[in-house]
């Protein structure tokens, strides 16, 4: 019996052996492409780093990184952000992120707002308040749709017909006021917002700003953006405030002579009925709607 267990014993020792030497056969091998690709330095923020702020050496330092990962137009030291002119921040920077070009300024420039506007696009600002702006909860970086609340026909007539339409759809707004700063929260009862537009849209929202009444509508964050099995915006008029109320039918009545019968119409969104009357008699004919 003690010949067994000592035979058990040396074997679990050699499996125990050769599970640590397998371990460490498969870690090495693991470790040796990273090895093998080499190390870089990339200049990441030390802290959160907001708009506006002039980029210096306590804001700043080099984080290791791997070579083949390395963010274009990344930089490797601190000098190069630091020494010459001023660089300042077009957007907020969080900590251990990397520092690119597109989210500082040149050399020497300030925090302007068109360092934010991307390639081909425009600034446009349109004049908003406590009700058209969403209560103040639209802020920088939010995507909005813009809606236009018009007049046809000639003010003052009996005939004028009011109707909204949806301008644009999922535009980017870039400030609310003076204020672009993409990392405030709180809502800001704003006069103006300018919102990141093409130039066409830019020309619709000067033209619609004379002719109309425009609002804007928060969109949500997991709102699909461009998808193309959302239907159509359509045009709503006064009478699309009915709340599932049937319309009445209009009676129009021509005038006659006696010796005429009276006819009189009557008109619903399925057609039309016609009732005639002549003399004691009455008859009635449907007519359908194209």
């Amino acid at each position: 019996m003690r010949n067994i267990g000592f035979v058990l014993l040396i074997v679990s020792v050699l499996l125990g052996g050769v599970a640590v030497w397998g371990v460490r056969n498969m870690t090495a091998a693991r470790a040796a492409p990273v090895s093998q690709v080499g190390q870089s330095s990339v200049v990441v923020a030390s802290r959160p780093i907001g708009f506006g702020e002039t980029l210096t050496p306590e804001l700043l330092r080099v984080q290791p990184w791997p070579a083949g990962a390395r963010p274009e137009g990344s930089f490797k030291t601190v000098s190069e952000l630091t020494q010459g002119p001023r660089r300042v921040a077009l957007a907020p920077i969080a900590a251990d992120e990397p520092i690119l070009p597109s989210r500082i300024s040149g050399p020497g420039a300030r925090a302007s707002l068109s360092g934010a506007i991307r390639p081909g696009l425009r600034a446009s600002t349109i004049r908003v308040n406590d009700v058209f702006g969403v209560a103040g909860f639209v802020l920088p970086g939010d995507v909005v749709d813009v809606l236009v609340t018009r007049a046809e026909g000639q003010r003052g007539a009996a005939d004028e017909k009011m109707r909204t339409d949806v301008l644009l759809q999922s535009v980017r707004v870039l400030a609310v006021d003076q204020l672009a700063n993409g990392s405030k929260t709180d809502p800001v009862v704003a006069k103006a917002a300018t919102i990141e537009v093409t130039p066409d849209q830019a020309q619709k929202l000067a033209l619609a700003a004379q002719v109309g009444t425009l609002s804007l509508a928060l969109r949500g964050t997991a709102d699909p953006v461009g998808d193309p099995d959302a239907a159509p915006p359509q045009t709503v008029m006064v009478s699309d405030l009915r709340l599932g109320a049937p319309a009445q039918p209009k009676v129009i009545r021509t005038t006659t002579t006696p010796r005429r019968p009276i006819r009189a119409v009557r008109r619903s969104p399925a057609g039309q009925t016609i009732e005639i009357y002549n003399g004691g008699q009455r008859a009635t004919v449907s007519v359908r709607a194209e």
